[in-house]
């Protein structure tokens, strides 16, 4: 499976808003997280994929890559606090999970796979 254009770039800036890696970790688009994200999305029961890739598009409706990194992070916020709260925990882990898995990322957190 892989992600269109439009989620990938949706995936790279929701990454980066909620996971915020500052040297000297490398930003998302410098890692295999958007390829981590598409295998996980893959293996994951149908369900769930719906539901991860219907929160991209929403964002995506809501031009979040369109945003300043504050205004993201606001309507997160506001969506942490709303019935959608449990999705947008899913797709923040869901990130971290394919960010964190990258081999540059572990290496330069000290472990070396």
């Amino acid at each position: 499976m892989t992600l269109s254009g439009r989620e990938a770039r949706v995936f790279e800036c929701l990454a980066d808003a909620v996971l915020a890696p500052a040297p000297p970790l490398p930003p998302v688009r410098e890692t295999d997280a958007c390829a981590a994200f598409a295998v996980l999305l893959a293996a994951a029961p149908a369900p769930n994929r719906l539901a991860l890739r219907a929160i991209l598009l929403a964002l995506a409706a809501a031009r979040w890559p369109r945003r300043a990194p504050p205004a993201r992070l606001a309507l997160l916020a506001r969506l942490a606090r709303s019935p959608a709260a449990p999705l947008v925990e899913a797709v923040r882990a869901t990130a971290a999970v394919a960010y964190y898995g990258d081999r540059g990322v572990q290496r330069r957190l000290g472990y070396d796979p």
